[in-house]
């Protein structure tokens, strides 16, 4: 049996993220829980197989832990809070897609060595003062103003403008997103919500696309992106109703899995011949999403004599 040490920098890194959190946190204050979490994450990395995602019992990793599965869920929730996993529930467990910590630094704990004089929330306020500014002075007349009250939103923001590839292209995405939204997140989605609840909805996804990655986050989704060569993105390709959408990123608009079955989602789905709706389910079964071989299964055409 081989045991794994967690550098102590991974800890004291962790427990930097952790404190960023502020009232947002799931889990303890303690000190000591940077420890537990940073060994949950390096698990986690020793499980994951080139960026594969790690399905996890938690009940069955917590029971072997000796610990609670409600204090491995606080730890997972708040791991995902600074921008170092996604996680989803499905009938098979959690299902894990790890980001990488070096790019969670620029996204949540980036911090100055000379951070006994610098107050360590002051980078992060900049940017989410900035993002506010751009927010409302963009933001549709349905979407009520944003006035940020702590940095709860600057690691998902940092993430995002490092996969736009840098703030000269993340920001015309942005002003795109608040002027192509759909219909539904212009008028239902708003209606008592805040103006934090509505900033917040551009950094996450559709529930059938959660945990897929950053791309599939309403900013990027609303904001009719291109992708170019290294990841990054392009430009904003003026007002169209949506973005050119790939195969799989239509397949995950279109199809969600649910009660070990594929389900369309809306008319659009539903209209599809059965050919097109095998086709799109295998590419997100081979993503690894769902049941392998159930879209055969489902959508399998049948012939009459």
């Amino acid at each position: 049996m081989r045991f794994y040490a967690v550098c102590t920098e991974a800890i004291e890194h962790t427990h930097r993220a952790l404190q960023q959190l502020e009232q947002r946190r799931q889990g303890s204050s303690r000190p000591s829980r940077a420890l537990r979490v940073a060994q949950l994450y390096g698990h986690l990395q020793c499980r994951a197989r080139d960026g594969a995602a790690v399905q996890l019992g938690l009940r069955d990793l917590a029971a072997a832990w000796h610990l609670q599965p409600r204090e491995l869920r606080a730890d997972l929730k708040d791991l995902q809070a600074i921008g170092w996993l996604h996680y989803s529930s499905g009938p098979a467990g959690l299902r894990i897609q790890l980001t990488e910590p070096a790019l969670a630094a620029a996204a949540a704990t980036q911090l100055p060595e000379t951070s006994a004089v610098v107050a360590p929330s002051e980078p992060a306020q900049s940017l989410i003062d900035q993002f506010a500014a751009h927010y409302n002075r963009q933001r549709p007349a349905s979407w009520p103003a944003y006035s940020p009250r702590g940095s709860a939103l600057a690691a998902r923001l940092r993430r995002a403008i490092a996969h736009a590839g840098g703030p000269e292209t993340f920001w015309p995405v942005l002003t795109q997103a608040l002027a192509g939204m759909p219909e539904f997140w212009r008028s239902t989605y708003p209606q008592g919500r805040s103006g934090a609840d509505c900033a917040a909805a551009l950094f996450s996804a559709d529930r059938h696309a959660a945990g897929l990655g950053v791309e599939f986050w309403h900013v990027f989704c609303w904001g009719a992106t291109q992708p170019v060569a290294g990841g990054a993105v392009g430009a904003a390709v003026g007002h169209a109703p949506g973005p050119q959408e790939s195969d799989f990123r239509r397949a995950c608009r279109l199809f969600a899995w649910g009660d070990h079955a594929w389900r369309g989602q809306g008319m659009e789905a539903f209209a599809l011949p059965n050919s097109e709706k095998q086709r799109l389910t295998e590419l997100l079964e081979a993503a690894g999403l769902g049941a392998h071989g159930q879209a055969a299964r489902q959508f399998a055409q049948t012939t009459t004599a």
